[in-house]
């Protein structure tokens, strides 16, 4: 008998499978670690039928509106581009963000790296206008910049290039700032040198969407003291509708092959799977096909099982 319930329970959640359902997954550009987490995604929902291409862009932004243009079915973001789109893309409209994006699965913290070179004096306390580079267009990155503008009352006119033309710029004076939003330590700015990082003063306006941190010497060994910023989570969501049946079934699907793959994801994968929240779910935002994975895998582990157990050949 149990062994037939844990079969019902995990063909629920693969039913998908028959059908080798093909699905889009927006993430970022080939060099960052949400294209790799997207690659690493893609190699275990695989085995549930579900294939999701990978798809590079330009990062946060560009995938909240792809998201948003039914582009793609699942995406990699920060999630204070979820509360910034909701500003923007919906101001309009008489749904809420809430009711058409779901998040499958939080991810992984990424910290504000405010960035001067060390031999410009610039106080960001005091001055109001900067020049700021941030990386491209539609990164998250200048969504942050975007919103640091705002939180602090500050004028940014905006050069848009990749990061490591950024930094240059900022070494040779074209830039003021250089804002880039990655989780710590960034590989690209671990070897730099004639960087400073500025700290940023807490406001209570920012807890909607970001936490506090640190970052210091164990980061990067340029620093020579902590400097306190921001971290905002990143999370992979969907535009995948709730219903009963296979839109459940396939975001289910998706959220269970992580969930069963977490030991191998942290043992083989990106480092930052380590900080990936398989087992949270948040009501108002979450998706219930992945409260329906979350819930076999308590059913599982009421039976003596783990989620992880299900991987094949265990």
């Amino acid at each position: 008998m149990r062994k037939l319930l844990l079969v019902v329970l995990l063909l629920s959640l693969s039913a998908s499978a028959v059908c080798a359902i093909e699905l889009r997954l927006m993430t970022g550009p080939e060099e960052g670690i949400y294209y790799q987490l997207g690659q690493e995604m893609s190699a275990v929902t695989d085995s549930t039928g579900v294939h999701l291409q990978v798809l590079p862009s330009q990062g946060s932004w560009e995938n909240i509106v792809e998201l948003f243009n039914s582009n793609t079915e699942f995406a990699i973001f920060q999630v204070d581009a979820f509360v910034k789109a909701s500003k923007n893309l919906y101001q309009n409209t008489s749904a809420r963000i809430e009711d058409e994006i779901h998040v499958v699965m939080p991810l992984y913290w990424e910290e504000v790296h405010l960035l001067k070179a060390r031999d410009n004096n610039l106080d960001f306390s005091k001055q109001k206008r900067f020049v700021v580079g941030c990386g491209m267009a539609s990164s998250g990155s200048c969504l942050t910049a975007a919103v640091i503008e705002e939180l602090y009352g500050k004028k940014f006119q905006y050069l848009y290039d990749d990061y490591a033309t950024a930094i240059d710029q900022l070494k040779g004076g074209t830039v003021d700032l250089v804002v880039i939003t990655a989780g710590k330590p960034y590989p690209l700015l671990i070897g730099e040198s004639g960087l400073e990082l500025i700290p940023l003063p807490q406001l209570r306006q920012a807890a909607n969407f970001y936490s506090r941190a640190i970052l210091g010497p164990e980061d990067y060994p340029w620093l020579d003291h902590e400097v306190s910023t921001y971290t905002v989570r990143s999370v992979l969501a969907t535009m995948i509708h709730e219903e009963e049946g296979l839109a459940n079934d396939l975001v289910g699907s998706v959220h269970f092959s992580l969930r069963v793959n977490e030991t191998e994801l942290k043992k083989n994968g990106h480092p930052k799977w380590n900080d990936v929240l398989f087992n949270s779910y948040n009501p108002d935002l979450g998706h219930v096909g992945a409260l329906r994975s979350l819930t076999v895998c308590k059913v599982l582990k009421d039976f003596g099982y783990r989620c992880t157990d299900m991987v094949s050949g265990k």
